[in-house]
């Protein structure tokens, strides 16, 4: 798999889990605390691997990895906490620290896209890694909130778990722009080839 076809597919994972994360953060009367629970979790294992993915085709050693790297770890802690037999607190703790890991590696490639040149796909890169960073510094807020006043945490932890969402999607769409760059440059640099040896048949002849 071609690295731009692998951050594709990545970036597509990890906005999908996003998304389906968000649907477990979303208030509702009718589900059960089993599948708001399973949402959660599923969606931050499509977030890990989403992000595993990414960080395998970026530079290594650069901020875009570093990033990343960092996020997946924080996924794989809000993972642990969810499925490991830890108490309550224990687990809101884990979250937070989940939540500001992501936001971490969020504002690392964020640092990164502000380098970057100029063109809609970096446009994409730099708004969503913004919003991925606000939105888990919005989550982070919300489980500390939750220790401290018991009061509005929820709509706040919905907000930017929606937020984070959004911010994955624009990535997703900058990885997309990305794809179709390359395959464009790819199809231009055939043409090319093809061109260059048709001409050198021609002067041999």
């Amino acid at each position: 798999m071609g690295h731009s076809i692998k951050a594709f597919t990545g970036a597509w994972i990890e906005a999908i889990g996003t998304i389906v994360a968000a649907v477990g953060d979303t208030p509702s009367d009718t589900r059960p605390e089993e599948a708001t629970d399973f949402l959660g979790l599923w969606g931050n294992v499509l977030q890990a691997t989403g992000n595993g993915l990414i960080a395998d085709t970026n530079e290594p050693g650069s901020l875009d990895q570093a990033g990343n790297v960092i996020q997946a770890a924080g996924n794989s802690i809000i993972v642990g906490a969810l499925i490991l037999p830890f108490n309550e607190d224990f687990e809101q703790t884990l979250t937070i620290k989940g939540n500001l890991f992501q936001a971490a590696g969020g504002a690392v490639s964020f640092s990164g896209d502000v380098k970057a040149d100029v063109n809609i796909a970096s446009i994409y890169a730099f708004y969503g890694d913004l919003l991925q960073v606000i939105g888990n510094s919005m989550q982070a807020l919300a489980g500390i909130l939750d220790f401290e006043v018991d009061r509005h945490e929820e709509r706040l932890n919905t907000t930017g778990s929606w937020i984070q969402a959004i911010g994955a999607v624009l990535s997703a769409l900058s990885a997309t722009k990305s794809l179709e760059n390359n395959g464009v440059k790819e199809d231009t640099d055939e043409k090319n080839l093809v061109n260059y040896r048709s001409t050198c048949k021609a002067i041999q002849s």
